[in-house]
């Protein structure tokens, strides 16, 4: 079983890597046709360009990152400590930047924090008529924000998993010796937290660094990270070379945040098989209560009011000037009757394209993530569960765009749906394995053990205990793949789709032509769809 799982790893491998192969020979073959040689290209690449949108590509994910961070860590703690009303709700919010894809919460932010927005409406009932207020979206600071906005959920989630199971008998003790709050804080605490800190830093660093629709959105006064030019390199001058370039400085600086990720995530299980037993839940009292309603009313207001302008003016029919706003399905019929009524077709190509590519990224990530927990079960110092590893987290550190052109080069006759599905599945297995190696990884081996001991073959035994655990975990990776997929714009913006328009292509066409009211209503039919595919994987879940 062990050898199937490896050779059907490698084709995993060889399928994911293929298209940089095809990308590699593309760009070479154009440097070669123009009659110059590969170092005379060199020494045009636009070295300034490069840097500069390095730079901006770092700076922008380092401080996105850290106000992800600020945000996250009191919820995180309050979340890890305390029973409130509302506490679910705060961790549910992890699956925000899953389940919403990029260009939907770009239209909730600017339709919330835009200058005719919901905010700037609210302002100026306090503060003067709205020209007064000017917005900031459309800068560094709003592009900043809207990334920390978009990815503190992960923060919340991944340090309060890991603050719960702290033990407070360090704290309590440094306390005894006379430490103050602070310095007990510090010696009892801080250090099993700061592996938990730099993980979940980690990967809200690499979704920021990998960002972008938001910075096409709202980073163009600011400056343009390597993703946008790489996409500007494809899209406008077909100049292959100069994107090979540009990836390959992105995919380093990207492999080395991943190096710093997976030693965090290894000092981490180091560090937690010496926690104790989650901790229980209290009851706040005094400031801590005060200080949950003030998180509340700031995650209600700054969060939670941007989601919901969504579904406000998804039914808000736009009226001229001097009349009431009314509500109602006029932006819905203008979609299914109107011009070539794209709303329908949209869907079905995304349930089909998006389907198709979440159900291949599942099987791999299935059989990616047994090849690595076999791997590791049967010699975890060896190099072969590390090699593993590393090719997981590959897919991350590559740009989708490269993973686009480089099916499209592929495929017969160069068909972009071919490409679509191809290229959107080696980006979301890697996410499917990871949460069933997590899975598998919390397994009591006494219970395998004890199978075999009662006369199960080792298949029946994996059938019988691992594969029923986990189960749950493969409806709900494969919900995720599905709303990664369906989500996706990237891809499909990349490689300038015309044959078929899925539903986050639709979206940001709308936007971008400042048809807000039917573009929300075009986002609604996507955040109803996932929410469905996630409502169906607790239905499983429920069975399993």
């Amino acid at each position: 079983m062990s050898l199937f799982l490896y050779i059907a790893l490698c084709f995993i491998i060889v399928f994911s890597l293929s298209p940089l192969a095809a990308f590699l020979n593309v760009a070479l073959g154009h440097v070669r046709t123009s009659g110059a040689a590969f170092s005379s290209f060199l020494a045009q690449v636009p070295v300034s360009t490069i840097l500069r949108s390095l730079k901006f590509t770092v700076l922008q994910s380092l401080v996105s990152t850290a106000l992800a961070v600020a945000i996250g860590l009191p919820g995180a703690w309050l979340a890890a400590k305390f029973r409130f009303v509302g506490r679910k709700a705060l961790l549910a919010l992890a699956a925000v930047p899953f389940c919403f894809p990029p260009i939907l919460v770009i239209l909730a932010f600017i339709l919330y924090y835009g200058r005719e927005g919901l905010l700037s409406s609210i302002i100026s009932l306090f503060f003067g008529p709205r020209r007064q207020y000017h917005g900031f979206l459309y800068s560094f600071w709003g592009l900043t924000m809207v990334h920390a906005f978009y990815n503190f959920p992960i923060a919340v989630h991944q340090i309060s998993a890991l603050w719960i199971r702290i033990p407070e008998t360090q704290k309590e003790a440094a306390k005894t010796l006379g430490a103050g709050s602070l310095r007990a804080f510090r010696i009892g605490t801080l250090p099993w937290l700061l592996p938990g800190i730099a993980q979940a830093s980690g990967l809200i660093f690499l979704y920021c660094f990998f960002s972008f629709t938001t910075v096409l959105v709202f980073g163009g006064r600011s400056g343009a990270t390597i993703e946008v030019e790489i996409y500007h390199a494809l899209h406008y001058q077909s100049n292959y070379a100069l994107a090979l370039i540009l990836s390959i400085v992105e995919t380093l600086c990207a492999l080395g945040g991943i190096l710093i990720l997976t030693r965090a995530r290894g000092r981490t299980q180091r560090t937690m098989r010496d926690f104790g037993r989650t901790s229980e839940l209290r009851s706040p009292k005094g400031i801590q209560r005060l200080f949950i309603v003030i998180y509340g009313v700031f995650i209600v207001f700054f969060f939670v009011g941007p989601l919901l302008s969504i579904a406000i003016e998804a039914f808000r029919v736009p009226s001229p000037v001097g009349r009431a706003t009314k509500f109602g399905l006029e932006n819905f019929e203008r979609l299914v009757k109107g011009f070539q009524a794209p709303l329908l077709g949209a869907i079905l190509s995304t349930v089909r394209l998006s389907g198709l590519a979440a159900a291949f990224a599942t099987i791999a990530g299935i059989i990616a993530s047994l090849a690595l927990f076999f791997a590791e079960r049967k010699n975890s110092h060896s190099i072969l569960p590390k090699l593993i590893e590393v090719f997981q987290w590959l897919p991350m550190a590559i740009s989708s765009a490269i993973f686009a052109y480089g099916w499209l080069f592929l495929s017969s006759d160069r068909v972009v749906s071919s490409a679509l599905v191809a290229a959107q599945a080696v980006v979301a297995w890697p996410f499917v394995s990871r949460a069933l190696y997590a899975s598998l990884r919390a397994i009591d081996p006494q219970v395998r053990e004890a199978a075999k001991t009662l006369g199960a073959s080792p298949l029946r035994a994996f059938m019988t205990i691992e594969l029923r655990a986990i189960l749950p975990s493969i409806a709900a990776a494969a919900a995720f793949a599905f709303s990664i997929t369906a989500g996706d714009v990237n891809v499909p913006l990349m490689l300038g789709m015309g044959e078929v328009e899925t539903l986050p292509l639709l979206l940001y066409r709308l936007t971008a032509a400042y048809r807000f009211n039917e573009a929300c209503a075009a986002g609604l039919v996507l955040g109803l769809m996932t929410g469905l595919v996630f409502l169906l994987k607790e239905k499983v879940i429920d069975v399993a």
